[in-house]
């Protein structure tokens, strides 16, 4: 029974470093964990008009504890404009980023802003959908 007890107790010591260091390394497999949080990453803006320009308004929350800067923002084409928070944003405040969508096709939209943070090496791609009718 002692020798049971003691093979298992070898076992689970030898178990839970090995699963700690798998759970450690799934969280830093995304380069945005820990560092900023987004309300939302798509957005669905409904309907709009033709050449009634939509914005949508992606807020982020530094998770950190350094000051995030956004070094860029990238639209997926020349329809769409953003602006950007462009002082550093503290740990535990928010930012935003502004999509306009110039609305001048009809039909459904999907478009893209690639989101570069300063010290983050990937980019993260925000979304908007919606609907422009005549």
């Amino acid at each position: 029974m002692k020798k049971l007890i003691l093979s298992l107790s070898m076992l689970l010591g030898a178990l839970l470093p090995a699963m700690a260091q798998t759970a450690s390394s799934a969280q830093s497999s995304d380069p945005f964990a820990g560092k900023v949080k987004f309300n939302q990453e798509t957005i669905d803006f409904g309907t709009t008009k033709l050449n009634h320009p939509v914005s949508v308004t992606f807020v982020f929350k530094n998770v950190g504890n350094t000051p995030l800067i956004i070094e860029n923002v990238r639209p997926s084409c020349g329809c769409t404009t953003p602006s950007y928070t462009q002082e550093p944003v503290l740990p535990g405040k928010e930012g935003k980023i502004v999509a306009t969508y110039n609305a001048a096709v009809l039909g459904e939209a999907s478009k893209t802003v690639s989101v570069k943070f300063k010290g983050i090496d990937q980019e993260l791609d925000l979304h908007f959908t919606g609907k422009v009718v005549q």
